[in-house]
């Protein structure tokens, strides 16, 4: 008796379409997840000594898996070829090529509440880069809305994009904080990317 052929969802159908499109495999799209990165390394990027980073606070994690937590932590997700909450386990993805534009920039942008005062707010991308192109990304910060733009050359799969988020201590009271990640690559450079979390750190 032969053996039934499992059954194809559509949602596989499109993550192969998709994988196809960035010029990778459904396996390595499933299977690719960021590596954190070390206290040290965000002691460096805050300009505080390591010793003081065992007094950061819970960090805000979100993902395409966990996008929103409460009212006051979320990500919203621009111009996105596919999300997929299932995949890497835990975070899932959300994938993007500036081959395939959108109505507007391709990126991920997070808010959350300020922490405490007179505190920078470390928030971290995880992101995958596919091609063989450098890829260019503007990086927000809110509400000043202060930019920077950044350029690293790909293929690069274990990636973090950083922004340093000023506390803002001239407005008193409750206040939401952000950054954001915006591609800037052309429909020419063809460049497939995916965004797995961002988490945002806080010395205490």
């Amino acid at each position: 008796m032969a053996r039934a052929t499992p059954a194809v969802s559509a949602a596989d159908v499109q993550l192969a379409d998709v994988a196809t499109r960035l010029g990778t495999t459904v396996r390595q799209l499933r299977n690719t997840k960021v590596k954190a990165i070390s206290d040290a390394q965000r002691a460096r990027l805050l300009g505080v000594s390591a010793g003081t980073l065992t007094a950061v606070r819970t960090p805000i994690v979100l993902s395409p898996a966990k996008p929103i937590k409460g009212t006051d932590q979320y990500i919203l997700i621009f111009s996105s070829i596919m999300v997929d909450p299932t995949w890497p386990t835990g975070v899932g993805q959300a994938l993007f090529s500036s081959g395939y534009p959108g109505v507007v920039d391709q990126g991920v942008q997070v808010a959350f509440p300020r922490v405490k005062k007179g505190k920078n707010h470390l928030v971290e991308f995880y992101v995958s880069l596919n091609s063989n192109v450098a890829y260019k990304f503007r990086v927000f910060t809110f509400p000043l809305g202060d930019f920077q733009d950044v350029t690293i050359q790909g293929p690069k799969p274990n990636t973090i994009i950083t922004a340093i988020a000023p506390p803002v201590d001239q407005i008193s009271g409750a206040l939401q904080l952000g950054a954001s990640i915006q591609q800037r690559n052309s429909v020419q450079d063809d460049a497939g990317w995916s965004f797995q979390s961002v988490q945002v750190n806080v010395v205490g």
